[in-house]
């Protein structure tokens, strides 16, 4: 019965109209950017994010400046006045222009961390939250620009 079952599953699923949200095939827009600054782990991350979903073979296009910004900020310390927990915050300003016109969206995410004694590792883990924050970024904006 549960052979049955998984078989069942197996040639409903695929075919039941499921499709990713982020990974739709309704992108008609191209996007170039005009001026980026700011934290350039971020800043990087953006940009690749942008030219991988950006349609080269339309008419619409937008034109994007970026400013991101990131802080560290201490959250906690231990009672001997070590550094415990740390609060990162990530902005991002995406200014866009289309057809004479502008528009400002910006966007913000926070993540509490632990404070790991090995350097090494906290840069590493810190970074590669960087570049969560800027994937969330260009999915945010996608989403924006896909309503226009």
């Amino acid at each position: 019965m549960k052979k049955i079952f998984i078989i069942c599953v197996i040639f409903i699923i695929p075919h039941c109209g499921f499709s990713p949200l982020y990974q739709s095939n309704e992108i008609n827009y191209q996007i170039n950017i005009d001026k980026i600054e700011g934290d350039k782990i971020i800043n990087n991350k953006i940009k690749s994010e942008i030219e991988r979903i950006s349609d080269k073979n339309v008419q619409k296009i937008f034109n994007i400046q970026i400013n991101t910004k990131y802080e560290k900020i201490v959250a906690a310390k231990n009672s001997k006045g070590s550094i415990t927990d740390y609060l990162l915050i990530a902005s991002a300003t995406f200014i866009i222009s289309d057809n004479n016109e502008k528009e400002t969206v910006v966007f913000q995410e926070k993540q509490n961390i632990k404070n790991n004694s090995d350097f090494v590792k906290q840069r590493n883990y810190e970074n590669t939250i960087k570049k969560n924050f800027a994937s969330s970024f260009v999915k945010k904006l996608n989403l924006d620009l896909l309503s226009k």
